[in-house]
């Protein structure tokens, strides 16, 4: 596999992603502002960069998995990092709105960078299982160059469009109904408790 990935990030995501892409057989580098939680993924053999620019350096795809888009800005945001993802892909997978995906993929055209946007519906257990989805937008030409990449992360891999807040968008709307079938659930669990009552009542 000729593709070298870099996964910016090693909470529990960033390591499940980056540990999925080592075992699959990608070249792959992690990075983390907090040493620590790579000792695991380096003893798995992984390679440790010491710094977001030595990170990317190599790579042709950097994935990053921190806590939201502005943690992004801060390490990405750098003209020796800029420079070093020239002509690069790089693949957000931080949570985010449609707002902030457009305000990164506005910097990465500034700074010849190709970029997709992602969103995780599942926890790090399932990244590398078939009960992964993970909603991809952005170019489609560039989807396609990351896909053999972006596929091991998980068989339900949706690519939803060229506009690049889709995967943010699809991502609330997917919570959100989720959210309101639970309050329903709720609900007529209430609706049914409460009725039992008033039947024991009635009977008593």
């Amino acid at each position: 596999m000729n593709n070298k990935v870099t996964v910016i990030g090693a909470g529990r995501m960033g390591s499940a992603l980056a540990t999925v892409l080592f075992h699959k057989g990608f070249a792959t580098t992690v990075w983390n502002r907090t040493g620590a939680k790579t000792k695991v993924l380096s003893r798995l053999g992984l390679t440790v960069a010491h710094s977001v620019e030595e990170s990317v350096r190599e790579a042709d795809i950097a994935v990053v998995s921190v806590s939201d888009y502005s943690s992004t800005r801060q390490l990405l945001r750098q003209p020796d990092i800029e420079t070093a993802l020239r002509g690069k892909i790089v693949v957000q997978l931080s949570s985010g709105t449609p707002k902030e995906a457009r305000e990164m993929d506005s910097w990465a055209r500034r700074c010849g960078i190709s970029y997709l946007d992602g969103a995780i519906l599942g926890s790090p257990e399932w990244i590398g299982t078939p009960a992964c989805t993970i909603f991809y937008s952005g170019p489609a030409d560039v989807f396609n160059r990351a896909k053999p990449v972006l596929m091991v992360f998980g068989d339900r891999t949706v690519f939803v469009g060229h506009e690049i807040g889709h995967a943010s968008a699809f991502d609330v709307a997917v919570l959100t109904f989720g959210v309101s079938a639970m309050l329903g659930f709720l609900q007529g669990q209430v609706v049914r408790d409460s009725s039992l009552q008033v039947a024991a009542s009635q009977r008593s």
